[in-house]
């Protein structure tokens, strides 16, 4: 059989043989693309990377001190005067959660800074707290809610409350600081107490043969751990510790809602309440909308006209173009953060609504 590939050679001339070279296949071109394709979206995210280190500081408003800058979106009005929306959302806690590249502060310092801008801005007149919590850590509360007396002291100036889907717990802790409080008519509030979650396995470990050979210090070291039965005297020290905790809570209420403190001990067993409730049982001041709540604030104010505006700060490359994308396109939407969930890893006391679950 004839070679189809063989080389014919002139006439006369010398024979030599002749290497035909044949066209690469259909897999090393699908491997090429495949190859291309990896070092492109390599290569984007190394640019995304490095954009964000050199770049980060520009876009996203990072001061030098390393704080985030506080950008204002308009939600209505007009005039010089101006109502600051502090956004506080969220598991309330001292911990900073990481972002996009960016580390996001946590909900007590971004309030801290919040209410400094609003202490700075002198067209700032008053300070509408949107809350949409259901607590947290208890010194977390606590400490948002001496900034927020700090702020009314230190600048003169009102704050108004308005209550989203749930301000429980310490969420309603920190609301009691407000010279007025305006729940939607869906909120669910409440839930004055405290709680330390506490699991105890002693039982299941003994039944499998496991032996727990901590060695402490003292009888009373071990207090609150799961692979131990409590016993009468540490169970008293918790309970006391619990209580001294509670009452700092019912005085905070006392005191902010002006009730004697026997009536908020009788409303503050950790039930939760409606909206309407809340305002029956004088925990709140009235029902209404954000645009109500903002009525309220101007007419606690003095103020006939007044421009509202949400403070905001972008978390990551991800908050960045929402944020430039809410400034291109403008308008009245109320946005709302993502909420930062909060490890409860730890046992300790906490102003805080078990029943409300926060999804990371």
């Amino acid at each position: 059989m004839a070679d189809t590939n063989a080389h014919v050679n002139p006439p006369g001339a010398e024979w030599q043989p002749v290497y035909i070279k044949k066209g690469r296949g259909a897999g090393f071109w699908i491997a090429v693309g495949i190859a291309s394709f990896f070092f492109l979206c390599t290569l984007f995210l190394f640019i995304l990377f490095i954009g964000s280190l050199l770049l980060g500081r520009a876009f996203l408003g990072v001061t030098p001190e390393g704080k985030k800058q506080i950008f204002e979106t308009i939600v209505e009005g007009k005039g010089e005067d101006k109502i600051a929306i502090v956004p506080i959302k969220g598991i309330l806690t001292n911990e900073s959660g990481d972002g996009l590249f960016i580390e996001k502060h946590s909900i007590v310092e971004a309030v801290k800074q919040d209410l400094e801008q609003a202490t700075q801005d002198s067209h700032v007149k008053a300070v509408i707290l949107e809350v949409n919590s259901p607590g947290g850590g208890i010194t977390a509360s606590d400490v948002i809610y001496n900034r927020i007396m700090k702020f009314k002291a230190d600048t003169q100036k009102k704050v108004v409350v308005y209550m989203g889907d749930i301000a429980a717990s310490g969420g309603y802790y920190i609301s009691a600081a407000a010279d007025a409080i305006v729940a939607h008519p869906t909120t669910i509030t409440g839930s004055i107490g405290v709680i330390m979650p506490l699991i105890n396995v002693a039982e299941l470990i003994n039944r499998y043969g496991i032996k727990d050979n901590s060695i402490a210090s003292g009888a009373m070291k071990e207090i609150g751990s799961p692979f131990k039965q409590m016993t009468p005297e540490e169970a008293n020290i918790l309970k006391d510790i619990i209580h001294e905790l509670y009452m700092q809570f019912v005085t905070v209420v006392s005191t902010g809602r002006s009730m004697d403190v026997e009536t908020v001990k009788k409303l503050a067993d950790g039930r939760i309440y409606t909206g309407k409730q809340a305002v029956e049982k004088g925990l709140v001041d009235r029902l209404g909308y954000l645009e109500d709540a903002i009525h309220v604030t101007r007419k606690l104010s003095g103020l006939s006209e007044a421009t509202v505006v949400r403070y905001e700060k972008p978390s990551g490359l991800a908050g960045m173009f929402g944020l430039l994308s809410r400034r291109l396109f403008q308008n009245t939407t109320i946005n709302l953060d993502i909420l930062q969930f909060y490890e409860q890893d730890s046992i300790k006391p906490m102003y805080l609504w078990t029943g409300h679950t926060i999804n990371k």
